[in-house]
């Protein structure tokens, strides 16, 4: 059908409207102002503002888009949906799935392995256009610092604006049908004022990343585009008076002010983001009158940089993440991101976006659609590529803790595998029994091999630290007929102390979980009690938190209380020593070094720089103290491999697989122990070789579910050291939040003497936000 000139009159019945220019030197002057604040932000050079540039780009994406189809529809009567969705698709996929494929390639060999199948699982998401939801179900909070971000995180804000280009069409088709602009008007003032007002009424860390939440900043540049499309408005712009200029200059000023106003923790979006909206309105409203901002925007270094943002938002999020691999940017690599984010994305607009915009055979709406859809699919597909990808292989025999030769120097096959071993945490974590922070009261794991219920009861209470020890303990209970009883909480030592949660937070749930723990465990007054526990807390004494020596000594006290009240109930107790702290996630650290391990190996003194504080209190006691250290470090240095096996799921945890192996080693230091309290004979029988391999599942003994919470149970979180999300089964994924988007870098904050604190450890990523210019 021939279409009707631009100035033809409209179709009978509708409102005749002058079409607004289609480009706009201001806007894309305006992109750059964006971009360069989201860019300078998450490089470190910017104000903490930075990220309200994704704001200024939604609104941006809503008018432009509305626009268009305003003035198709004003041309032709019509809104032709397959040609919009094949333009949106040749403008936005081809630099999109490039971007993702480099960036899934560089990770399979630059990042971590344990990163693979979260970062993979972003990418199906990512090319699907969803991954804001996958980041709102995990509640990955992006503002918190020290997660380890995926390098396709950024995708979240192309998920939300293709959601809005594949709903908006056809909404827009609808509401220009009627006879007069206002029921348009009044249709996207609704959803407008509707999602805004569902966003301050359930902001939490998912509404970031929602659609419902987000979609009113794009419908209020939405808004504008159908009232500045209007006859009147086109009237009253054709002669404007002079002072409306100003209000555009009003509205850059607002941006550029709100940049520094504007903090991580502001209320986002809310109140404040309101305002980002207006202000970004009047420079779109008025940025095309005499004597505006747009004289500034318009210049050519402004556009150029408006004509490369969409290509440098996709470029300059995984440069970020690929750079802080090793540690928090310099300004110098900052400055070395954003130039390097400018050569892509240059290279990026004339070879891949302008090109794709232009080819012949992709003009057809059903051949550009399909190309879109093929591209999906690559980046799909490659994604889900790197979350099967093997880092090494499954070893023949591995060894573990029996092995000879202690420090490993090169590795082809572990057990468990890098990317797997953030999940290798136990039996206890499969069942998620161990408490998490908002527990105030105990969850019991019974692990039942008695025979006809006749047999020793163990328990065993304490941190994460004691809960790394169940599979150990399993099996002797196994092989021996106990009853073994698993009472864990997240960063909470069987003690008698107060600490931080996080610096200034008190951590009374673990006050109370302690009486509550104590009480039960004088009721049940089981024939053993194991315990052990982080080597350095935080605590505080009369309020005040304690440093050096006096924390030290603090933390001795704590469990000596414990000790004595045990002893008083005549209850015997068996105390295992600290086990090394290696500060650094040696999972990513081996996955990286497999030809050099000994650069992931610490020096003993070092690594157990903290511990004495259990051999110190059970002194005053004379409890017997069980140390296994010599099969976790060798004279003078401490591995992160022994025996083809990975040893720890983090900084400092022991896997429950290297766990296993130490089975027979802690009978045997057992032994002695309980023959000083008369029982090992019937605890122990005529004590022979337990074979280190994992057990069968042993009966548990049934409990009532107990609601989550924001806290995962852990206790991987009591020393930062970067904990995943309980996946339904109770283990954990080891990549923690945000992808979760992804785990500390396992080192705990310091409060002047070593002590962790439960704040999480930066790693000096700033949040990243995007949007499609």
């Amino acid at each position: 059908m021939k279409q009707a000139p631009v100035d033809a009159p409209p179709a009978a019945g509708r409102v005749k409207t002058t079409p607004a220019s289609s480009h706009r030197n201001d806007i894309q002057g305006l992109r750059a102002v964006a971009v360069l604040t989201v860019l300078l932000y998450h490089t470190g050079l910017g104000p903490e503002g930075g990220f309200i540039g994704v704001d200024v780009f939604f609104v941006l994406s809503g008018f432009l888009i509305t626009g268009l189809l305003v003035r198709e529809h004003d041309r032709n009567g019509r809104i032709s949906l397959p040609q919009f969705w094949s333009r949106r698709a040749k403008r936005l996929l081809p630099a999109s799935s490039l971007v993702l494929v480099v960036t899934l390639i560089v990770t399979r060999f630059y990042l971590p392995a344990g990163r693979w199948d979260s970062i993979g699982s972003d990418a199906i998401a990512a090319s699907a256009y969803v991954v804001n939801w996958r980041l709102a179900a995990e509640s990955v909070d992006y503002l918190a610092e020290g997660a380890a971000a995926s390098p396709l995180q950024h995708y979240w804000s192309l998920s939300i604006e293709e959601q809005f280009y594949v709903v908006w069409p056809l909404l827009m088709s609808l509401v220009l049908l009627a006879r007069t602009r206002k029921v348009a008007i009044a249709v996207i003032a609704l959803v407008t004022a509707g999602s805004f007002a569902l966003a301050l009424a359930t902001y939490d860390a998912q509404t970031y990343f929602t659609t419902q939440t987000r979609v009113w900043e794009l419908a209020a540049g939405a808004l504008a585009a159908v009232v500045m499309a209007s006859s009147r408005h086109q009237r009253f712009a054709a002669n404007p008076p002079r002072w409306t200029g100003l209000l555009s200059w009003v509205g850059l000023a607002g941006i550029l002010a709100l940049l520094f106003v504007v903090k991580p923790a502001t209320m986002w979006p809310g109140p404040m983001t309101g305002l980002v909206v207006v202000c970004t309105l009047l420079v779109l409203g008025f940025g095309a009158h005499p004597n505006s901002a747009g004289a500034v925007l318009s210049l050519k270094p402004m556009t150029w940089l408006g004509d490369i943002s969409y290509s440098l938002y996709l470029w300059h999020w995984p440069l970020v993440i690929f750079a802080e691999r090793d540690g928090v940017l310099t300004t110098a690599e900052g400055w070395y991101i954003v130039a390097a984010g400018i050569a892509l994305a240059t290279a990026t607009y004339f070879l891949v976006e302008q090109p794709a915009r232009k080819v012949r055979f992709l003009a057809p709406a059903k051949f550009g659609i399909a190309t879109g859809l093929i591209l999906v699919l690559v980046g799909a597909g490659t994604g889900h590529a790197l979350t099967v990808a093997r880092s090494v292989k499954d070893p023949v025999n591995a060894q573990g803790a029996a092995a000879t030769i202690k420090l490993q120097k090169v590795a082809s096959a572990l057990a468990p595998r890098p990317e797997e071993a953030g999940a290798d945490n136990g039996e206890i974590y499969d069942r998620d029994c161990p408490g998490n922070y908002a527990d105030s009261t105990p969850n019991p794991c019974v692990f039942d091999f008695r025979v006809n219920g006749e047999g020793p009861r163990v328990i065993a209470v304490g941190d994460s630290k004691m809960g790394q020890w169940i599979p150990a303990l399993i099996p002797i209970a196994k092989e021996h007929h106990w009853q073994l009883t698993s009472i864990t909480k997240a960063g909470c030592a069987f003690s008698d102390i107060q600490r931080f949660q996080s610096p200034g937070n008190v951590y009374t749930s673990c006050v109370m979980w302690n009486q509550a723990v104590l009480q039960e465990v004088q009721k049940q007054r089981p024939n053993l009690l194991v315990t052990t526990q982080l080597e350095n807390y935080a605590t505080i004494r009369n309020g005040v938190g304690l440093k050096g020596d006096d924390n030290r000594a603090e933390m001795v006290r704590g469990l000596d209380v414990r000790l004595r009240q045990m002893k008083r109930a005549g209850i015997p107790v068996v105390t295992i020593a600290e086990t090394p702290r290696m500060l650094r996630n040696m999972p990513d650290c081996v996955s990286l070094n497999l030809k050099n391990l000994m650069e992931c190996s610490r020096s003993r003194p070092y690594a157990l720089r903290n511990a004495g504080i259990v051999k110190a209190a059970a002194e005053k006691t004379q409890t017997p103290v069980v140390d296994l250290n010599n099969k976790l470090c060798a004279d003078k240095r401490c591995p992160a491999v022994m025996g083809n096996m990975l040893m720890y799921r983090d900084d400092h945890h022991l896997t429950a697989t290297y766990a296993r192996t130490l089975a027979p080693f802690l009978q045997e230091q057992m032994a002695p122990a309980l023959e000083g309290y008369k029982i090992r004979k019937w605890m122990l029988g005529d004590v022979g070789a337990i074979a280190p391999t994992p057990m069968a599942d042993a009966p548990v003994t049934p409990r009532a579910p107990r609601p989550s919470s924001g806290a995962n149970g852990t206790g991987e979180r009591e020393d930062a050291s970067g904990t995943g999300s309980s996946n339904g089964t109770g283990s954990l994924n080891g990549t923690g939040a945000a992808n979760g988007s992804g785990a500390a870098n396992g080192s705990g904050t310091s409060n002047g003497s070593g002590a962790a604190v439960d704040a999480e450890a930066a790693t000096g990523s700033r949040p990243q936000v995007t949007a499609t210019p």
